[in-house]
């Protein structure tokens, strides 16, 4: 359970990306939200949060402890007063520490991980090993399971190191380019794998710039919009995301780097961001430095995130 709360990826549709060519971009107001949209979920600092098919949130502090949260209802730990419940069963000690190379599978019957050199699948208890490649060429990569029949490895971001991402497909361990050549590489795909979005920056570590990666295979920049992957999270329609962006970044942080060694704080605004049409919403102005975003959507849609400044989750209402 530990390893799958982690461990959270998406579906994606493998096609050979194209160079990324400016966007439709456009800005409509909005109605900005109130402070009293805004809640403090958590009793303490949070390390992530996730949420399953049911619109159950779980999250684990810094103790260890386990927390589950629900906006209707559901699971047989909700709490009538709409408070996060802790779940009974012993914390996990320095999970902060702790690092997770297995990744599972999109149904959850299989991990992938890294042993030296080598790419292994076999069952979560690790039976029924198999070796998809005995010497990997590609170094210094992070592993998601997005699709039954693709592995992604995503180059560790740096924005002084020029990174790409690749498709391993697990039937015949063939790897496909899908891009590269790209300083402070990192993605997210969206619910239904069809399509991801990526940040990257200058060959310097400067200006984040954020593009999508369509169901047809093409790239186009995200017109105006300096942000990473970390501070964004898709909708289910999967055409809608929702970022937060910094109004402006340091002169001297080299990103995502700096970003995460926690050496600045930036002041966000929360935008939802049609990616077809490049349109932008404002949702909420000064909202401080957030990433980990997460979207519930059910009849009281919310977005959650945890702050930077203290670690706190949070819970924004969108209705």
């Amino acid at each position: 359970m530990i390893i799958g709360l982690l461990t959270w990826y998406f579906f994606l549709k493998p096609q050979e990306a194209v160079a990324p060519t400016e966007g439709v971009d456009f800005t409509v107001p909005g109605q900005i939200k109130s402070e009293g949209n805004l809640k403090v979920l958590s009793k303490g600092p949070v390390i992530s949060a996730r949420s399953d098919d049911y619109g159950i949130l779980w999250y684990y502090d810094y103790s260890g402890q386990l927390w589950q949260w629900s906006a209707d209802g559901v699971g047989e730990n909700f709490n009538d007063s709409g408070d996060p419940v802790a779940l009974n069963q012993p914390p996990v000690e320095n999970l902060s520490e702790i690092i997770w190379p297995k990744v599972f599978s999109p149904d959850g019957k299989k991990i992938v991980y890294q042993k030296n050199n080598g790419l292994f699948t076999s069952d979560p208890s690790g039976k029924n090993q198999r070796t998809l490649i005995s010497d990997l060429k590609l170094r210094d990569v992070v592993l998601k399971w997005p699709t039954t029949n693709n592995i992604a490895l995503v180059s560790k971001p740096s924005g002084l190191i020029a990174g790409g991402l690749w498709f391993l497909d697990v039937r015949n361990s063939i790897i496909k380019k899908i891009t590269d050549n790209f300083f402070g590489l990192e993605s997210l795909f969206s619910p239904d794998g069809g399509s991801f979005i990526y940040s990257y920056t200058g060959q310097n570590g400067k200006s984040p710039i954020l593009a999508v990666y369509d169901k047809k295979g093409n790239s186009k920049i995200i017109s105006n919009v300096s942000t990473l992957v970390d501070k964004c999270a898709w909708a289910k329609d999967l055409i809608n995301i929702y970022c937060a962006i910094p109004k402006s970044w340091p002169e001297f942080a080299v990103l995502p780097d700096d970003y995460y060694k926690n050496a600045f704080l930036t002041s966000d605004d929360i935008w939802k961001i049609n990616t077809e049409t490049g349109e932008k919403t404002l949702i909420f102005e000064y909202i401080g430095d957030i990433s980990n975003l997460l979207l519930i959507e059910n009849e009281n849609p919310s977005l959650f995130f945890i702050s930077k400044e203290n670690q706190f989750l949070y819970k924004l209402n969108l209705k």
